[in-house]
């Protein structure tokens, strides 16, 4: 039986329109994760805090795909 807790998240996002725009600064993504969205590339946010990906999400500045 598989173990649950070692799944590695495979969730990638993409920035939306409105992400250059609200986004001038990186918040409190890394700076390569903040340079991929500007140039519209799919990121692995699972080391970013919850409480920023909520706001991109939320905001419809970024989302999964």
């Amino acid at each position: 039986m598989a173990n649950s807790s070692n799944k590695v998240s495979k969730d990638t996002y993409k920035a939306m329109d409105g992400y250059k725009v609200f986004m001038s600064n990186r918040g409190l993504l890394s700076e390569s994760q903040h340079k991929k969205l500007l140039k519209g590339e799919s990121v692995d946010l699972k080391d970013a805090p919850d409480k920023q990906l909520q706001y991109l999400l939320v905001n419809n500045l970024i989302k999964k795909v």
